[in-house]
């Protein structure tokens, strides 16, 4: 973990209902777009990184996709549950996702590049899991 992944942590904990009632409703303009491009639909295996309040999550899961969640933050975790109850939502650190090698026909992350210290790394951890000739998609 970078200093940056720590200072991140110490910034979000704690902090969903505070994010979930601000900035959390711009972010979700481009979940639509992102669901699309990613080509979320009747049973598609998608894992949502970030998750943050799970708007991605409980938009996959809208569109008949099934659907894996997760984010470092347990409250953030909290409210994804809430949101997208259809979803698998868990406790996890993208550097070490629990998941085995091509798990998932799609990844998707709204908004969370921007909140890790190695990015690259973070790209090969979500090619790991995404299936061979599955897709990733992203919005930062």
């Amino acid at each position: 973990m970078t200093g940056f992944d720590e200072s991140e942590r110490l910034i979000w904990a704690g902090r969903a209902d505070a994010y979930a009632g601000g900035f959390a409703k711009l972010c979700a303009y481009t979940v639509p777009r992102l669901l699309d491009v990613a080509g979320v639909g009747p049973g598609t295996r998608m894992l949502d990184v970030g998750t943050g309040p799970g708007t991605a999550a409980a938009a996959g899961c809208d569109r008949g996709a099934s659907v894996t969640a997760v984010d470092a933050e347990p409250s953030m975790v909290e409210l994804a549950r809430k949101a997208a109850p259809a979803a698998d939502v868990r406790l996890a650190v993208l550097l070490e996702l629990p998941f085995i090698d091509g798990t998932f026909d799609v990844v998707v992350g709204n908004f969370v590049l921007n909140h890790v210290g190695r990015p690259r790394a973070v790209l090969a951890e979500l090619l790991r899991v995404a299936r061979p000739g599955g897709r990733i998609a992203l919005t930062i």
